[in-house]
């Protein structure tokens, strides 16, 4: 089910919103009866998470954020200057010396 949740919220978001963003991580929220999607933006300097969408067991979007929200949480988040990247554990002390700045969290 979660691969077609996450088609579904995929398809959408393309639809909608455009090439921008995509659909992320799928978790279901038993609380509220729905699948949850993270909403993720492509951007130079990796992906940032700018919101959910929910859908519910019949894959039927419930909630989305507006298009001029996530342009919104975009820009914020881009003009505080971090982020975050996902990279093998591995390739971390090669980043770290790289990157004089660069935090390491997990």
């Amino acid at each position: 089910m979660h691969k077609e949740i996450y088609e579904t919220a995929k398809e959408y978001l393309i639809e909608n919103i455009g090439e921008l963003v995509s659909a992320g991580d799928v978790y279901y929220d038993a609380g509220q009866s729905t699948w949850n999607v993270k909403i993720l933006a492509k951007t130079p300097h990796g992906l940032l998470i700018l919101g959910e969408m929910r859908l519910d067991k019949d894959k039927n979007i419930v909630d989305v954020p507006a298009k001029e929200t996530l342009l919104n949480i975009l820009k914020a988040k881009l003009q505080d200057d971090r982020v975050l990247i996902d990279v093998p554990r591995a390739e971390l002390s090669r980043i770290k010396n790289m990157i004089s700045s660069v935090r390491i969290y997990g």
